[in-house]
């Protein structure tokens, strides 16, 4: 079926908001990829080769719909963040992509742009639709991945698309309603490249990796249901078939060295000479580095390489780094939400764990929680008890919680409700 006319469609002069609550089953992940099991996705699939994986008509609806893409172009007319925009494209899956580029369009524009044969990208919808928010977070969490993760919206009238291209990032790809063909590598041209890149035969940047004419290509037709996804750097184009209506899941990666800086950072705040940057001097430069600015370098390489061997010999140091690394900037204007207050609690009330939320490691004398509002620490003697919350899928009462036998150092009642508490407050437990 070829769609002439978007309108009927997209028309958002009479939106009704929605504001269903958000509702997540920790199964998010599972539900994507099925039925490829969540290991052999992020073992043998995830940044490494292409997936492609045909699901049944229905799979994503509760997802993304037509409808849901009218009420995010409502509520996005009023988000200012430069971040969430719309762009254009009028190339239609082209092996050499020729001067045309994305051009930035208004909501004002969408239908009239897709009616005149246009592509047209979303970039960052889930700013505007709160479900996707949290459901694109989910699966950071459940995929433990340390960098950005966001959701793009691409619809496209018939023939339209993008040329060969490729990024540097996952891009996962849902395909929602209509059709859409791609052409893609089955493996990287560059790992984590850097850039995107849009090849034009003829016009090479240096660096680029391999070209699409020295690699591997398959074709496929995606349909309602199924999933494309492709590692960073991976060439790609796609063109739209009749109608095409599909999210792009993408997955930035954050450089380690971010998560090394608050390493780095002690032995600046604890050592004169890496405050101070190297001494002045007024020896000659000529041809050569000046020995006392050579020495001073030295010096520094020789106490940064003692810090990383005492970090190898104590590798709890690199834990804390890496749990903080899941819980900041988890992805383009995504926000936590705000802590909850304690309610009134009678004796039966019964509450829940909110699934993949109690995640936590032991690093010496504590237990660090993430959450999305950062790392909290706990005592590390209540490690047996929250390894049995973490694995409940009932729900418990607190006084059950108290005569766990799962208490071997007898932590008194009064400290378990008040880790309860903080559990509650950070959104990982719930009331039911």
């Amino acid at each position: 079926m070829k769609i002439a006319d978007f309108r009927p469609l997209l028309d958002n002069g009479h939106v009704e908001e929605s504001y269903a609550p958000v509702i997540l089953n920790g199964r998010e992940l599972q539900e994507l990829v099925s039925p490829v099991s969540c290991e052999d996705f992020a073992n043998s699939y995830f940044a490494r080769t292409s997936l492609n994986v045909a699901g049944e008509p229905h799979k994503f609806d509760h997802i993304f719909s037509w409808e849901k893409l009218r009420q995010a172009l409502s509520r996005g007319q009023n988000i200012t963040d430069q971040r969430y925009n719309i762009t254009a494209s009028f190339a239609a899956g082209e092996d050499s992509a020729s001067t045309r580029h994305m051009l930035p369009a208004q909501h004002n524009q969408v239908i009239d742009l897709l009616n005149a044969g246009a592509t047209i990208c979303i970039t960052n919808i889930h700013m505007a639709d709160p479900f996707l928010a949290r459901w694109a977070q989910a699966i950071r969490t459940q995929l433990n991945f340390t960098g950005t993760v966001g959701v793009n919206c691409y619809v496209s009238a018939d023939g339209s698309g993008l040329p060969m291209h490729y990024d540097k990032r996952v891009a996962t790809t849902l395909q929602i309603a209509g059709k859409k063909r791609w052409k893609f590598s089955v493996e990287s041209a560059k790992a984590w490249p850097a850039t995107n890149e849009v090849y034009q035969e003829g016009q090479v940047a240096e660096g680029i990796g391999k070209l699409p004419a020295d690699m591997e290509f398959r074709e496929v037709e995606l349909n309602p249901g199924d999933l494309l996804c492709l590692p960073a750097g991976a060439w790609h184009s796609a063109r739209g078939i009749g109608f095409s209506l599909a999210l792009n899941l993408y997955f930035a990666p954050r450089n380690l060295l971010d998560q090394f800086i608050p390493l780095l950072q002690n032995i600046v705040d604890s050592n004169e000479h890496w405050r101070g940057g190297p001494p002045v001097t007024m020896e000659k430069t000529q041809g050569r580095m000046p020995p006392t600015i050579a020495l001073y370098m030295r010096e520094r390489i020789e106490e940064f390489h003692k810090m990383a061997l005492e970090i190898i010999d104590n590798p709890d140091l690199l834990a804390e780094p890496w749990l903080t690394s899941l819980t900041h900037a988890p992805y383009t204007g995504w926000q936590p939400d705000p802590l909850v207050p304690i309610p009134e609690v009678k004796i039966d009330q019964r509450f829940l764990v909110v699934p993949s939320s109690l995640r936590f490691i032991e690093i010496k004398d504590e237990l660090i929680v993430r959450c999305d509002n950062g790392t909290i620490a706990f005592p590390v003697n209540l490690a047996p008890i929250f390894k049995r919350l973490s694995s409940k899928v009932e729900s418990f009462t607190i006084p059950e919680v108290l005569a766990w036998p799962e208490n071997p150092y007898r932590t008194s009642p009064n400290e378990i409700m008040f880790y309860l508490k903080t559990l509650y407050k950070n959104g990982i437990l719930k009331a039911v």
